[in-house]
Formats: C-alpha cells, structure tokens, sequence
C-alpha cells in the first residue's frame, strides 16, 4: 500500500510539473512583442485599427501588441514613470511640449532619430523636443469650443474678440469647463495658455499683460467647473445639462462635426490680448522606452506612426493637424479649424528652460489655490483620487494579462 501511496506521489509530482511547464510555455507565447501605452482617444471616432494596421505592415501577430488605454497623456507619464526600473510599455504615445519636461525628469525615454523626421517640419521637432526624445506626430491650438445652439455671436457678441479677462466679465466663467492641469494634458496646456498671457511676478516672468496667472484663476475659481479629463468635460459639455456650453478643447475640434456630419455650428475661439489672436500650441509626440523590452520592433512601430501611411488618418479620426507635411488634410478640415499659422502662438513666450524649472512649481500653486474652490473640493476631489487609484490598478491589471 505504501509502495502504491509513493508511486501515486512520484506520478502526482510529475503532473504538477508538467502543469507548471505547460502554463509557464503558455506565458512565454502569449507574452506580447510590443508594448504600447496611449490615451483611450487616439485615432478612436469614428476609429482607425491602426495597431491593425501595423500588424500588416511588420507581419506580426495582432495579438502580440499589447495595446494599453489611459484616460489622459498625463497618466501615460505618471505609469511609466511607476515602472521606469522594470520597464514594461515600449512605446509612448501622446507626450506632448509640456509633459516631456516630466517625462525627462523622470529619465523615462531614450533618444531616437527617426528617418522619417525628413517628413516634419523642423520647427514642430524643435518645439516639442529639440533632443528628440519625443518625437511629433499632430499638433493643434489649444482654443475655447462652444455649441452655437447654446450661445453664439448674437447672444454674446464679446466672443468675437474677447481677452481672458472678459471672461470673467461677461460671467462665461460660469459657463465653462476646463480639465484639471494636474490631471489632463489639455488642462495643463491651458494653464500655460494663462501664464503666458498674464506673467509670473514671482519668477520675474512678464507674459503679454505683465500681472499674474493668479489672479485670473482666483477670480473664477467659484464659477469654473473642473473636469479631470477631456473625455469627462466633452461628456459634460455635449450633454449640456449644466448650461456649459464652452469648454477648453482644440481648435480642430470644430472639423469634428463639420467633417462627419455637415454640422458647421460648432466653434472655436481664442483670446485677444494687446489685438491680437493668442493660443497655446500643443504638439504630441511619441516616444522610445528606455530600457524598452522590444527596442528594435519599437522603433519600427515609431518609423511607421510617423509615415505618410499613418498619419494620412490622424486629421479626421484624432482631429488634430498631421505631423508628416504630405499627409492628406480635407478643404472641409481646413476650412472649419483654427490653423495655427493665424495664431500668435504663446509658447514663443515661456522658454523650455523655464517650464522646465517651474512646471511642478505652478502646479502645486494651482492646486493650492483652487482647494478653497467649491468645485474640486470635498467629496468631488475624493472622487477624483479615489478613481485615479482605482484606474492605475486597473491599468496595471491590464498590463499583467
């Protein structure tokens, strides 16, 4: 009995390793070869399977891309920079002219000189990483987006010209919704749009009007209401329960309707400091991992992203203007979004060097100035960290299958 116990022993160990052999090959085949981290919006309406796509041109298996979806550009920095020592994403797609400064901090992307750069103008390059660790690949004006069913030129005629500060004038502080700057990487884009127009005095830092970005936040931070992503404010904005029929978006965001629907009545307008026509320009990248686990496959993924076949989709599924200057853009994008050639752009004003020294600095100005806010506060501000917790797990999750 006892020689049948150990024989049944002896044959059970061998099923148990067998087991643990077969899972740990499963693992190794179903391990993905490339790794992306994004924001849930990329090429998403109406959609183009640009990981599809890409699977056709390098012969590999959909299945070994593992596509992973954040809610915002900002929360793609803050994941990778969680795993910056155990690298698990190969490619970054959405860090923009102000999160790189993040991202280089955190020493989270490696240098990449794509052949395809031929193809993009070297002022969007230099503009969003002279160093190319990010590398561009669309680019659009941040800009107010309003429904002209809800409000237009004969109900507020002011908009035509208006200057941030006659926003609060005319009350369309109560009217808006911007993104969270610590949050969102439009917020944040629109947070630099102010400190361009009105100046730090405490960095020595003019601006257009000399004052400061301060004040503007501090008188309408009653009346704003703030959302954590842009996905949230257009969800907000587009139902238009709350009587917000502005908010900070793009100014492409108007070829939306106008391209898919025929629909001219959505708008874009922009302040008009010392008369002229102010914006701030975000250009969002793509970058390399450092360390990244599929460096070679990564690198023909950027290649391809940055080519004409790509980037032929990116104005009229990501509505932003294309990086690749022979990439196609319709007459009817063209003619309903704000080009950035007829904006004075702010970003001339605030240098690289100093964003980099003081982003986390204003940040954290901003989010003690606005705690005192009804908005964000109380149990809206423990909602929103208690979701960011709660997506990163989920994330991370993701990441593990």
């Amino acid at each position: 009995m006892k020689k049948n116990l150990n024989f049944i022993a002896v044959i059970l160990f061998f099923l148990v390793i067998n087991s643990q052999i077969s899972v740990r090959s499963e693992i190794v085949q179903t391990e993905p070869k490339l790794t992306i981290y994004t924001y849930d919006s990329l090429l998403a309406d109406p959609g183009y399977d640009f990981i599809g796509a890409f699977a056709n041109h390098s012969g590999i298996s959909k299945d070994d891309i593992n596509l992973v979806l954040m809610s915002d550009a900002n929360q793609i920095v803050t994941q990778a920079a969680l795993e910056k020592n155990n690298p698990v994403a190969d490619v970054l797609i959405g860090v923009d002219n102000v999160l790189i400064h993040s991202a280089k901090k955190d020493n989270l992307l490696q240098k990449y000189d794509s052949p395809e750069l031929v193809n993009i103008s070297s002022d969007l390059i230099d503009n969003l990483d002279s160093e190319k660790y990010v590398l561009p690949y669309d680019f659009g004006i941040i800009a107010f987006y309003y429904d002209m069913n809800r409000i237009n030129l004969t109900t507020n005629p002011e908009i035509a010209n208006i200057t941030l500060e006659e926003i609060i004038e005319y009350d369309l502080d109560k009217k808006l919704i911007v993104q969270d700057p610590t949050l969102s990487s439009t917020g944040l884009g629109y947070l630099l749009w102010t400190i361009a127009v009105y100046g730090d005095p405490e960095i020595g830092f003019n601006g257009i009007l000399n004052q400061d970005w301060r004040d503007w936040w501090n008188a309408t931070k009653d009346d704003l209401r703030i959302a954590p992503s842009w996905g949230a404010a257009f969800s907000e904005w587009y139902e238009g329960e709350e009587n917000r029929p502005i908010m900070v978006s793009y100014g492409t965001s108007p070829a939306y309707s106008a391209c898919l629907y025929d629909d001219t009545s959505q708008v874009a307008f922009l302040s008009h400091e010392n008369g002229t026509q102010n914006g701030w320009l975000q250009i969002e990248g793509i970058g390399l991992v450092k360390n990244a686990p599929h460096e070679e496959l990564a690198k023909e993924f950027i290649d391809w992203f940055l080519s004409k076949d790509l980037q032929d989709n990116i104005a009229e599924n990501n509505w932003m203007y294309p990086a690749n200057e022979y990439a196609e853009i319709s007459s009817t994008f063209n003619e309903s979004a704000i080009d950035p050639d007829d904006v004075n752009i702010l970003n001339s004003l605030i240098s690289s060097e100093i964003i980099g020294t003081n982003l986390e600095l204003w940040k954290e100005d901003w989010e003690t100035l606005m705690s005192s806010g009804l908005k964000i506060n109380g149990y809206i501000s423990i909602f929103i960290i208690l979701a960011s917790i709660g997506s990163i797990a989920y994330i991370q999750k993701k990441i593990r299958k």
